[in-house]
C-alpha cells in the first residue's frame, strides 16, 4: 500500500509540474462544455421557407402569416412560379417551398377541403422531416382555427363535433428543451475523453522517457505502478464530472433530481472502463500520437453507438446488439435518468452491473497486457 501511495504522490507531482496536462484538464472541458452545450441540439430552427400564393385571398394570406410568424422559420421571400421555387431550393436560398393553389379559398368551403403543396429539400433527412412536421402542425392548427370559426358562425362548437380530443401531458421535460437531454450526456463524453486521454498520455510518457523500465526494476509490481498512476486520474475524473454536472444545473438550468453520491458511485464504476481503455491503448502505443489516434478511433465508435446523437431503438437489430458492450451507453442512460426522472440506485443497478462487468473485463485485460509488455 505504501508503494501505491508513493506512485500516487509522484503522479500528482508530475501533473502539477506539467502545464500541458493542466491545460488539458481545464480548458478543453470548459470550452467544450459551453460551446457544445449550446451547439448540440435536436431542435430545427431558422428553416428558410418561400411561398407561392396563387390564391392571394384573405384565407391564403392568413395561412402564410401563421407560418411566417412562427420563430422556427425564416421567410425567404415570395416565389413567382413553381420553377422559381425549385430554383430557390437549388441555390439553397430556401429549404421549404409552400405552394397554395388558386382555388384554395373556394376549396375550403367544399366537401373535399383544400390542398397545398410542400416542396422539401431532402438532403438532410432528419432536419427536413422535423421542419416539414412543424409546417404540417402549423397548417393543422390553422385548419382547426378556421373550422372553429366556421362552426361558431352556425352556432356550433368544435368540441361537440370532434369525436376524440387528445390532451397530451409531457413528463420530465415539459418544455421539450433539447439541452436538458443533451447536456447530461455531454458530461459522459467529456469525462471519457479526459480520463482515457490523460491515463494513456501518462503511461506512454513514462515509456518515451525510459522511466517505466526503471520503475520495473524496483520492488514495485506492475499492479502497483498501474494503480498508483490511475488513482490521480480517478480523482480528476470525479472532479471533472462534478464540475460538468454543476455547470449543467447552474448554467444550463437542467434540473437534477437524483442523488449526487449515487452519480459519483456510477461514475467510479464507469471509469474502470474509460481508464482501462487508456491503459490498454498506451501499452500498445509507442508514442503520444499513436495514443491519440487509437483513442480517437475507439471513442468515435463508442460515441455513435451510445445513443448520444441517435436513438438506439432506431438502429438495426444487429447494431443494437453491439451497443451492449459499450460502457458509454449505460452511463449516458444513467445520467439522463437521474437528471430528469430522479431515478436512483434501485432503478439503475442493472446498468451499473453491466458497466462493472465491462469495466472488469477491460481493466483486467489492460493489466494483463501491461504486465506482459513490461515483464
Amino acid at each position: 500500500m505504501n508503494f501505491i501511495r508513493l506512485i500516487v504522490w509522484k503522479e500528482f507531482t508530475q501533473i502539477r509540474s506539467d502545464p500541458l496536462i493542466i491545460r488539458l484538464i481545464i480548458f478543453p472541458v470548459v470550452l467544450q462544455m459551453f460551446v457544445l452545450g449550446y451547439a448540440l441540439t435536436t431542435e430545427v430552427k431558422n428553416t428558410t421557407i418561400t411561398f407561392l400564393d396563387r390564391s392571394n385571398t384573405p384565407e391564403s394570406v392568413s395561412l402564410v402569416q401563421a407560418i411566417r410568424r412562427n420563430p422556427l422559420f425564416a421567410f425567404a421571400g415570395y416565389a413567382e412560379s413553381e420553377s422559381d421555387c425549385r430554383r430557390r431550393l437549388d441555390r439553397g436560398d430556401a429549404r421549404l417551398a409552400l405552394i397554395i393553389p388558386a382555388t384554395f379559398a373556394r376549396d375550403l368551403s367544399g366537401p373535399q377541403g383544400a390542398n397545398v403543396s410542400l416542396i422539401i429539400d431532402g438532403q438532410d433527412a432528419n432536419s427536413s422531416n422535423i421542419a416539414s412536421g412543424y409546417v404540417n402542425s402549423i397548417i393543422t392548427g390553422w385548419s382547426v382555427s378556421f373550422l372553429q370559426k366556421k362552426l361558431e358562425s352556425r352556432g356550433l362548437r368544435l368540441r361537440n363535433v370532434l369525436p376524440v380530443e387528445a390532451r397530451p401531458v409531457i413528463l420530465y421535460n415539459p418544455m421539450l428543451k433539447s439541452t436538458w437531454y443533451m447536456v447530461p450526456a455531454l458530461a459522459v463524453v467529456l469525462v471519457t475523453m479526459i480520463t482515457a486521454l490523460l491515463t494513456g498520455f501518462s503511461i506512454v510518457k513514462e515509456k518515451e522517457a525510459g522511466t517505466l523500465e526503471q520503475l520495473m526494476v524496483t520492488p514495485l509490481s506492475p499492479v502497483h505502478v498501474v494503480l498508483g498512476k490511475i488513482i490521480p486520474y480517478v480523482v480528476i475524473g470525479l472532479f471533472e464530472l462534478s464540475a460538468v454536472l454543476a455547470a449543467a444545473t447552474l448554467w444550463f438550468g437542467v434540473p437534477f433530481k437524483g442523488n449526487f453520491l449515487t452519480v459519483l458511485l456510477f461514475g467510479l464504476i464507469y471509469m474502470t472502463s474509460s481508464i482501462g481503455i487508456g491503459i490498454l491503448v498506451s501499452t500498445i502505443a509507442r508514442n503520444a500520437q499513436q495514443v491519440l489516434f487509437m483513442l480517437w478511433f475507439i471513442l468515435i465508435f463508442f460515441l455513435f453507438l451510445s445513443g448520444f446523437f441517435l436513438a438506439l431503438e432506431n438502429m438495426p437489430s444487429w447494431v443494437q446488439k453491439l451497443t451492449y458492450i459499450n460502457p458509454l451507453r449505460y452511463f449516458m442512460f444513467i445520467l439522463r435518468e437521474m437528471f430528469l426522472k430522479g431515478s436512483g440506485f434501485a432503478e439503475l443497478w442493472p446498468q451499473g452491473l453491466a458497466m462493472l462487468a465491462i469495466g472488469g473485463v477491460v481493466f483486467g485485460a489492460s493489466l494483463l497486457t501491461f504486465q506482459r509488455k513490461v515483464s
